[in-house]
């Protein structure tokens, strides 16, 4: 079988590039051809990476691109409007939806928009939804059951990889101490007049144990800074300024992520902290599982099996969950050894070997992903 896979990988870092890497490496460790056209326009002819170009470019390409199943990631409307387009082509076409992007474009869109869109997606083959909720929205919508379902992101990390993504000198030297290390990730966005990603509840919270003597520093890392609107870069050094009012300036650090993953800096921490306020399940609560320290999230969707949560945005119970760990920490540290997240490899190689035909994926494969 030949797999084509359409979406961002590294650099830069991010949940979908990253998504993506983790699921070609495995399928190219058991010789299944799969070629990326990165939205990154990055080419790596080693990796069967293809510099995707311009969208308008690409879109044309596609008709005379040669798979036995097209897999795209993209978040572009334009692309997923033609989607269903390529299907009348004979084309077996899947998109993975990430996030709230589907959702959030359907509530915008206006009515011929909307109409093109839905008309598109219900003639491709399968549609991958990484949490429940959009699952729902697309069967409510009329979508056949057959044909939607919910597979989270997650895919454990290739951690012998490891020295690809080496942590720059400057996160080494803030997580590198005796103190407690606490991490986070994400993004700077304002929805719905919260700060998505829980930012502002992870200072006020670092400020909350501060006072109270008890010495933990937090990094978080920061994804998408260079490409932040005018309104979140002004969010963003309103929340620097906080945090330096507040007297965290030496315990309160944000690296602006480019080139390195997540789950090195994971395996120097003592506790993950995922306070969004909407989520789709927390590919990072699970990465922290994986690499055996407490996950403290919102309860604002399913978790991975041994996360820790809390009522979302109630400042409270996120400090008072964070000193009980930090309190018992052996025992909080030996419950999320035995976590066992699940990788979902597996579950995605089911439904390239169900849409593309004759030729599945060696059953190998799906015993190592299972692993």
């Amino acid at each position: 079988m030949k797999l084509i896979m359409v979406g961002p990988i590294p650099p830069p870092i991010g949940g979908i590039s990253v998504h993506i890497q983790r699921l070609a490496d495995e399928l190219q460790k058991h010789n299944v051809e799969c070629v990326i056209y990165n939205e990154s326009n990055v080419a790596d002819q080693q990796r069967h990476v293809v510099a995707m170009g311009s969208y308008k470019k690409f879109v044309l390409q596609i008709p005379f691109i040669r798979g036995d199943l097209f897999h795209f990631h993209t978040i572009d409307p334009r692309l997923r409007m033609l989607l269903g387009c390529y299907k009348l082509l004979g084309k077996k076409i899947m998109l993975t939806v990430h996030g709230e992007s589907l959702s959030q474009q359907l509530e915008h869109a206006g009515r011929l928009r909307r109409k093109l869109l839905l008309a598109s997606l219900k003639r491709i083959d399968y549609i991958v939804c990484v949490n429940e909720a959009t699952t729902r929205l697309l069967l409510n919508l009329g979508f056949r059951q057959d044909r939607v379902g919910t597979i989270p992101a997650y895919i454990h990390p290739n951690e012998r990889g490891g020295g690809q993504w080496p942590l720059p000198a400057e996160v080494s030297k803030f997580i590198d101490t005796d103190e407690f290390i606490i991490c986070a990730n994400g993004f700077v966005r304002l929805f719905q007049d919260h700060d998505l990603y829980g930012i502002d509840l992870l200072i006020e919270m670092m400020r909350g144990l501060t006072d109270n003597g008890i010495p933990a520093r937090l990094l978080f890392a920061l994804l998408g800074a260079a490409e932040q609107s005018p309104e979140e870069r002004k969010y963003y050094e309103a929340i620097k300024r906080r945090i330096a009012a507040y007297g965290l300036t030496e315990r309160f650090y944000f690296y602006e992520v480019k080139d390195t993953e997540f789950w090195p800096i994971l395996q120097k921490s003592r506790l993950f902290i995922r306070p969004t306020s909407m989520d789709g399940y927390g590919v990072s609560v699970a990465e922290a599982l994986h690499c055996q320290i407490p996950a403290v999230a919102s309860d604002v969707c399913k978790r991975p099996d041994g996360t820790l949560l809390f009522k979302s945005r109630d400042l409270e119970e996120l400090t008072e969950t964070v000193r009980r760990v930090i309190r018992n920490y052996e025992s909080f540290k030996q419950s999320a050894s035995k976590a066992m997240p699940k990788d979902y490899a597996s579950d995605l190689i089911a439904v390239y070997n169900r849409i593309s035909g004759p030729k599945p994926i060696e059953s190998k494969v799906m015993s190592r992903v299972n692993r």
